[in-house]
This record gives C-alpha cells, structure tokens and sequence, in this order.
C-alpha cells in the first residue's frame, strides 16, 4: 500500500508560499478573461475582420487551456492547505470542506445572480470531490487522472446531452398533494412544478452543465495534486533546460493540435492530431505550466515581467469577480438578475472590446500592487479565508492583532 498512499507531506517551495504560483496564477487570470470577453460583453468577432481574426488566434492559444491551466494550480493549491493544516495541528479535511462549501456558497450567487459563465461554482464542486482524492500517492493521482481523462475526453460529451434530453422527455408523476415536505413547500412557493417542468428549467441544464465541466476539469486538478507531491518547482529548478525544451515541444503540439481542430484540416497527420483534440489542449497547458516555471527560475528581463503577475495572481479571486460585476454592469447584452437590466453599452467589435480589456487588466495588475503594500489579501481573499478557518485573520499589514498572533505562534 506504500505505492498507493501518500504518507509524509513536504512543502514543494521555498517558505510557505510559492511566489511562481502566483505568477502562473496571474498568466491564468489573463487567459481566461481573454476568452470569456465575448461572453462578459457580448462583442462581436466577425469573420474576416481584423476583430475576427484576434478572436480566432485567442480561441486558438487561450481556449480550453486557461481553465485547465488554473485547474492545475488548484489542485496544488489543494494539498498546500491541506499540508499547512496538519502542520498546525489543525484538522486538514474539515478545513478544506469548509474553504469548499465558501467558494460553493460565492460561486452560487455570482453564477445565479451576476453572470452564468461563472466558474467558482465549478472549481467548489471539483474541490469537493477532490477530498475523496487526497490520501493517495502521487503514482496513483497520476493514474487516476489519466483514466479520468481518457473517459472524459469522450464518453461524457456523448452522453451527457443525450442525459438531459432523455430526462427532459421523460414523463414524470406529479407530486402527491398528500405529502407533508410538498405542501408545505407548496406553501412557501405558490405552486409546485412537475418534475418535467424541474427537468426543463434553465437552471437545472446550467446545474447539469456545471457537473459535466466539473468532471472534465477534475484530471487537471489531480495532475496539479501530483506535481506538486512530485516537487515540480524543485525539478524544474535542478533541470531547467530539460523542462524548458520540454515545454516548447508540448506547446508546438498542443497547437498543431487545436489549428487542426479550428481550421478542419484533412491532411492525413493533421486529421490524426485534431481527433486527440483533448490531449492538444493538455499539452499546451503542460507546455506553459514548464515554460512559465522556467522563466520565473530563469531570472533575467522576462523573469521580471512575469513577477509583475504576482500580485494580481494573489488577488485572483477578488480580480475575477471584479471583471465579471464591472463587464456585466456596463454592457447590455450580459447579466443575470437585474444586472441583466442594467448595462447601457450595446455590442461592440471584438478589436476594440480586447484592446480595452488589456488597458483594464493592466489596471488591475497596478491596483492589487498597491493594495498589496497595505492589505495582506483581496477583499474576497479575506472572506475565504475566514470562512475556511472560522477566525478574522488580521486584514491591514499594521494591524496589531498580527503582531500578537505572530508571538503567540513563536510562543508555542
């Protein structure tokens, strides 16, 4: 059982925070805020047009990697906790549950209230079926998520829409009126629906969509958990050039492999490449995972433009939800709730909606280095953490009660 079990947890970085993290966290938050302007503004990529052809390459380089990408981070994130808990003595599980059941709690209102291309509800619920995951080795993460990768690459793309439909066509009994728990919420709401009308309602087919991305994204999070238990960044660190060849090579065919799924190619290689589009999309977010530990190791010009996602990296979360409440207040054609109702920009071309959004998320890089310098974390940051470890910790960097958490600690 050795083989299988994880049993003594290591610290993969150097102090109890992994700055690179950060970084790719940064990267990550960038990548998927390029793919999701269209669905943040509603703008328009028309073919052919300058607008279309950004769109085309930013599908091409960004899709379906950014969220796999962070989904990586988060898994190692995952285990960082988990280790940080069992050196303080604290309960890793239920620790972890609650820091779950708080995203699931945020990720609901902004998925259901703000903006329906929300994906913290998706990450909570990967973090809760990742608890199952977290006793095991890293050869055994590493196998597991393969065989989840190999089964959801295909399988559940077939079968999940066929799900629905099969349980949208079904005909369901009404309630018995008879029943205590259904009059009573028949009380409370008016009017009970049947099961059919449950079954069609838009948000059970968001619900249904939520799950099905979570159980495709659930590998990444597993080869994140196993990275970090095999020490990535000290590898990459000890064999930089291995990793960085590595990584350009993963890279150059992850993106053979979605250029063929973009354009249809039908040369005969190219055909072959684009049927393995899952693993394309694995490979160049492998490929960058490599190349951004690199650079950040490498030191150097470039090195230092990396470290300037740092900030933001570590504000992810209060920089995401900042994107989405401001996109989906400003434009029209976006929003749930009233923020449907709101906005006042109608539809813009794509061109000028990404050259705006650079502008914007350079703003932002520059707030969180300066909300940095006086806050400890995001505003959101600081919720999560009070909901994963049920105490107020210390917001502003003076704040006393940090001096005397510190003593307390150097006491004990």
């Amino acid at each position: 059982m050795g083989i299988l079990v994880y049993r003594q947890p290591t610290l993969s970085g150097d102090g109890a925070r992994i700055e690179v993290l950060d970084q790719m966290r940064g990267v990550a938050l960038l990548s998927i805020f390029l793919c999701n302007l269209v669905a943040l503004s509603g703008a328009s990529a028309t073919d052919g047009t300058p607008g279309g052809w950004m769109y085309l390459l930013v599908h091409i380089v960004l899709g379906d990697s950014s969220r796999t990408l962070f989904s990586f981070m988060f898994g190692m994130s995952m285990l960082l906790i988990y280790d940080s808990a069992r050196r303080r003595d604290r309960q890793p599980y239920w620790t972890l549950l609650r820091r779950m059941l708080t995203l699931l709690l945020i990720g609901s209102v902004h998925l259901y209230m703000i903006w329906s291309g929300d994906i913290l509800f998706m990450y909570a619920l990967d973090g809760l079926m990742l608890l199952a995951f977290l006793w095991m080795s890293p050869l055994l993460l590493l196998s597991t998520g393969i065989v989840l990768l190999l089964l959801t690459s295909s399988t559940l793309q077939d079968w999940t829409p066929g799900l629905q439909a099969w349980l949208s066509e079904r005909n369901w009994p009404s309630y018995d009126p008879s029943s205590w728990p259904f009059w009573l919420l028949s009380q409370l709401s008016g009017s009970m629906p049947s099961l059919q009308q449950w079954y069609e309602h838009p948000n059970w087919f968001l619900m249904m969509s939520e799950w099905q991305l979570a159980i495709q994204h659930l590998p990444f999070f597993l080869f994140g958990m196993y990275a970090y238990r095999k020490g990535i960044f000290q590898q990459i660190a000890r064999f930089p050039g291995r990793f960085a060849i590595a990584g350009v090579i993963l890279l150059l065919i992850g993106l053979a492999g979605k250029i063929a799924n973009s354009f249809g190619y039908t040369a005969p290689w190219v055909s072959t490449v684009a049927q393995f589009y899952p693993f394309a999309y694995v490979a160049v977010t492998i490929g960058a995972i490599f190349c951004i530990v690199w650079i950040g190791y490498r030191g150097g010009w470039v090195s230092r433009i990396l470290s300037l996602f740092g900030p933001i990296g570590r504000m992810a979360f209060s920089c995401y939800l900042l994107q989405s409440l401001i996109y989906v207040s400003v434009f029209a054609a976006t929003g749930e709730g009233v923020f449907g109702y709101i906005g006042w920009v109608d539809v813009m071309p794509y061109g000028r909606i990404f050259a705006g959004s650079l502008l914007f998320f350079i703003a932002q890089m520059i707030f969180a280095t300066y909300w940095l310098k006086y806050f400890k974390y995001g505003p959101f940051e600081w919720l999560w953490r009070i909901g994963t470890n049920l105490e107020i910790p210390s917001f502003r960097r003076n704040d006393r009660r940090s001096a005397s958490s510190a003593a307390r600690i150097q006491q004990q």
